[in-house]
């Protein structure tokens, strides 16, 4: 009995899911300026997502000088801030992080609900791969 030797499968080609980060901090929709403040304080922190029952409702980059600490950080979305198909390529996925101002690109499904955060290491050399501590 002759046994044929088994052929290696190829390995499937990475996506954007495979590539981000799968639990990024976040604030709800209702978060205050000084909650998203106090966020964007940590020089680790890029943006602030705002999520409402795992939806996507926007991200904070920056709050200007002069909002109320009281008032909602939704009121300062960053209408700029970028979203991707977890199913996007991997290739895609780091050329729209390696374009990013602020090296982030948010991984959004079809009805808009948060899965991760694409991160650009400081170096723009490569993505966080899912290890939050390694992308100031």
């Amino acid at each position: 009995m002759s046994s044929s030797p088994s052929a290696t499968p190829e390995p499937k080609p990475q996506v954007a899911a495979d590539l981000m980060l799968r639990n990024p901090k976040t604030l709800t929709a209702a978060a205050s300026v000084a909650e998203a403040r106090e966020q964007l304080a940590n020089p680790k922190v890029q943006m602030v997502l705002l999520v409402e029952d795992g939806a996507f409702k926007g991200a904070v980059t920056r709050v200007p000088a002069d909002a109320s600490p009281r008032e909602r950080a939704l009121a300062y979305v960053d209408t700029s801030a970028e979203t991707i198909s977890p199913h996007a390529s991997a290739d895609e996925a780091f050329e729209r992080v390696a374009a990013s101002p602020n090296r982030r690109v948010i991984v959004v499904d079809d009805d808009n609900n948060l899965l991760g955060l694409l991160c650009l290491n400081p170096s723009r050399t490569g993505l966080c791969n899912g290890d939050p501590g390694s992308c100031s």
